[in-house]
């Protein structure tokens, strides 16, 4: 993955979130406002290693990662999303609630769209804003 330019040359640890499966009610076609979807979610955190040290081997020095899963659950449970773009965003927008994240990337696939075609998608990569 491609970082921004200015986090070239920082050390990070990455969580990932990979080949999540849930049922989604998504997507502005009447076919799909109808019935729940099956989606494949992967996310990847970037996070400091220099603002999260590991010196204890405990768990509360590393992000917990049930948020993850768990936050998608809810937002999928929740509520309709017409699009993937805005069902990625929210998801990045809860990750970077966590101060230790300093990037995020949600992937977002539909694969029983097309029978021609793996899958169709959407991809965000946001960073923590800075502060002044």
């Amino acid at each position: 993955m491609m970082l921004p330019h200015d986090l070239h040359g920082c050390d990070f640890r990455r969580v990932f979130l990979k080949g999540f499966q849930v049922q989604a009610s998504i997507g502005f076609h009447s076919h799909e406002t109808l019935q729940r979807q099956r989606i494949v979610i992967d996310v990847d955190l970037y996070i400091a290693r220099d603002q999260a040290p590991i010196e204890r081997d405990q768990i509360d020095e590393v992000l917990d990662y049930d948020f993850l899963r768990d936050e998608i659950n809810t937002l999928t449970m929740k509520r309709h999303f017409n699009l993937q773009e805005t069902l990625a965003e929210t998801i990045a927008d809860r990750v970077l609630t966590r101060p230790l994240v300093q990037l995020v990337r949600v992937q977002i696939q539909k694969p029983d769209v097309y029978k021609d075609c793996e899958s169709l998608g959407v991809e965000v990569l946001r960073r923590q804003k800075k502060t002044p």
